[in-house]
């Protein structure tokens, strides 16, 4: 085998680690996701026990993924000069990671509003975007599944997480509008628009991260 055979392998070698890594890093991110949506229904049952068990529960997947992220940046990095999209990978991973930390965040906030009783919130205007950020992220998650296998399906999957992205968006703005109409309370308003302000981050991270898997998926293509 010669040197240029050698370094071929290797690097189809890295590569399929790094996409076993990331789908299951995809899969932390998919819990974390849903453990969030979860906390909206025990803040608004007011279960707080359980709440705050939810978000210990996020805390712990966060601590997991950020396991697989160093593992995946180790391996890139010790795959020099065999792997040549290493830096595609690390945007990937490090932008999947930060959507862990905003659905823990989110929870966090729900925790502290629930302990102050300072005031009691609805978040029924949340269950739309909430359902439409569940649908963002599993066709992200779909198009990770699809790298090795389908990279021009990746591309679809690719578009189709940017639609739901603006549908996200319009959402928001009409979330927001309604929020302004019907609540008095500007302390009360300010909590509401700093949780819709989180779940617009998180939807506009996933759209990022979607770009990143599209460079990925291009370079299975060229």
């Amino acid at each position: 085998m010669s040197i240029s055979d050698e370094i071929t392998a290797i690097g189809n070698e890295v590569y399929r680690k790094a996409i076993d890594l990331i789908i299951e890093h995809s899969r932390k991110v998919r819990e974390a996701l849903q453990l969030m949506v979860n906390a909206t229904h025990l803040f608004s049952s007011s279960k707080n026990i359980e709440l705050k068990e939810n978000y210990n529960r996020i805390s712990t997947i966060e601590e997991e993924a950020d396991v697989i992220k160093r593992e995946l940046i180790e391996q890139l990095t010790r795959s020099a000069p065999a792997f040549l999209y290493r830096e595609d990978f690390f945007r990937f991973v490090t932008e999947s990671d930060e959507l862990i930390e905003i659905a823990q965040s989110f929870t966090r906030q729900l925790v502290r509003i629930s302990d102050s009783k300072f005031a009691t919130l609805s978040l029924d205007h949340f269950e739309p975007i909430l359902t439409e950020i569940l649908e963002e992220y599993d066709r992200l998650r779909e198009a990770v599944m699809m790298l090795p296998f389908n990279p021009k399906r990746v591309l679809d999957l690719v578009i189709a997480v940017h639609n739901i992205e603006s549908k996200i968006d319009g959402l928001y703005h009409d979330i927001e509008f309604k929020l302004f109409v019907e609540v008095e309370d500007i302390r009360k308003l300010m909590l509401y628009r700093d949780l819709l302000n989180l779940l617009e981050d998180l939807s506009d991270m996933i759209e990022d991260a979607s770009d990143d898997l599209r460079v990925l998926a291009l370079h299975r293509i060229a």
